[in-house]
């Protein structure tokens, strides 16, 4: 592993938080809550309908590229790949327009705007989602990393430009469209790249992965299900709480919840492009004791360092509030202490993914699924009513932790692991901590961005300390195989 191999996912991660935050700072400054809140349901809407068919298509294809390529087949299957998401591209955004003429699911856009929005993002999303997983898979974690930051970065300029012109919450999407569009449009080049000579043999002919309608249907449909069940749970409250209250508290909710899930995902992503390998690299997938072990070792990592991670966004939330968001966000500050727990319990709860992966058994995944897709819909009807920006974020945070009670009590059922409960509570302990000092400091200092950054800072320098304690044995082996 090369110090290159080690830096480029951290510089790929901070890259695009500070787009994302940007682009949430930028949002909620020049829109309104109502303007936010249609966004992001044109954006939970769009994703539904790829999630239904195209992203798990595309999951099935990475797994075949290295077989593929060594084989001559990559150019081939890419381009019929191309195909389906043009075909598919077409239908899904007719069939959107067709729901919004009929039951105005996205509030305040005209059905032949959001058939072309759905257009736009049908085709430009799935290819860039294509690019970036086939240049990760192949090992070039440059491409990757350029690849994601053109798309948030140029996505951000064109929904700038797009606003300022036209003021209108469809503008502004078309330009984040737009990045992935362009982003995309560079796997053009990748696949001609891709036309240089390879290495075939007949045990890779054999053993590369087909590329038909009945192998790719007997893979999808599993994830096709969960993916559904996940969109209800996470997503479909921007539907709902617009019902309940209105498409401005949509807004509202979505740009104080984004400040603690988009840094937490970021987090946990970095964090497994690091430690993954110790679960995935050396186990004996035929030995019940070696998956054990390695999931007891990723476990012990993952846990604190997740819950550490989900205290620190907790106790500096409100101070992110005054530096992330516009004037018009600003009160939900007060609600921020919820989603911080709500993400920390869904994160954690992804070990379940993890030793799904190592048993090759991702059927373990639709319990956990389908408790969370019951639980929010059914909690958001009961707690927003009264108070639609408390109570949603109460139940959500809700749903998370019975996700998180599903999957312990399913690994706990199904394989002997043992659970790391003395350094998960050292984690614990030092983040209740953190989480009061910060909301000390939020009612006793003056609320500034300076002192925001300062205390930011102070908080981040602790707990960089802390993850390093936790971590450092790791590190050291793996900077001493570099």
């Amino acid at each position: 592993m090369t110090l290159w191999n080690l830096v480029a996912p951290l510089l790929s991660r901070a890259g695009q938080l500070a787009a994302a935050f940007v682009t949430i700072k930028v949002s909620t400054t020049l829109l309104s809550p109502a303007e936010v809140g249609s966004v992001n349901q044109l954006n939970s809407f769009a994703m539904l309908l790829a999630t239904v068919l195209l992203l798990p298509v595309i999951a099935y294809f990475t797994r075949g590229v290295i077989g593929w390529v060594e084989t001559h087949r990559f150019e081939a299957n890419a381009r019929a790949m191309l195909c389906l998401i043009a075909l598919a591209a077409f239908t899904l955004s007719t069939v959107g327009a067709f729901l919004q003429w009929g039951w105005g699911i996205v509030h305040d856009v005209t059905a032949p705007w959001l058939g072309l929005l759905l257009l736009v993002y049908l085709i430009g999303f799935p290819i860039h989602n294509l690019l970036v997983n086939c240049t990760a898979v192949l090992g070039r974690r440059s491409q990757t990393a350029f690849h994601f930051n053109m798309a948030a970065w140029l996505g951000l300029a064109a929904a700038i430009a797009l606003y300022l012109q036209f003021h209108t919450a469809e503008a502004w999407f078309l330009g984040i469209c737009i990045g992935f569009l362009v982003s995309g449009q560079v796997f053009w080049i990748f696949l001609r790249k891709m036309r240089g000579p390879t290495v075939a043999n007949r045990r890779a002919d054999r053993d590369a992965l087909p590329f038909d309608a009945t192998a790719v249907l007997r893979f999808i449909w599993p994830q096709v299900l969960v993916g559904v069940l996940w969109w209800v749970q996470s997503q479909s409250y921007r539907f709902q709480l617009a019902e309940i209250s209105s498409v401005a508290t949509v807004g509202l909710f979505f740009a104080g919840y984004a400040l603690c899930s988009v840094p937490m995902q970021a987090f946990e992503a970095a964090v497994n492009e690091y430690y993954a390998p110790m679960l995935y690299g050396k186990v004996d997938t035929t030995s019940q004791r070696g998956i054990v072990e390695a999931w007891n070792h990723y476990a012990s990592l993952y846990i604190p360092i997740i819950l550490v991670f989900g205290c620190f966004l907790a106790a500096c939330a409100p101070f992110l509030v005054i530096l992330a968001l516009g004037r018009e966000f600003q009160a939900v500050s007060a609600i921020l202490l919820w989603p911080a727990i709500g993400e920390t319990a869904r994160a954690l709860s992804t070990v379940n993914h993890a030793l799904g992966v190592v048993k090759v058994d991702m059927r373990r995944l639709l319990p956990p699924a389908l408790a969370g897709a019951l639980a929010a819909p059914i909690l958001i009807q009961a707690l927003a009513p009264g108070e639609p920006l408390l109570g949603t974020a109460i139940a959500l945070c809700l749903a998370n932790i019975l996700v998180l009670v599903v999957v312990y009590a399913l690994i706990r059922l199904s394989v002997p692991v043992t659970w790391p409960w003395k350094k998960a509570t050292a984690a614990a302990a030092l983040g209740v901590a953190m989480i009061l000092a910060g909301r000390a400091a939020f009612d006793m200092l003056p609320r500034t961005p300076l002192v925001a950054v300062a205390v930011c800072a102070a908080f981040g320098i602790c707990v960089l300390t802390v993850l390093y304690y936790f971590s450092r044995s790791s590190l050291a082996r793996m900077t001493g195989r570099s």
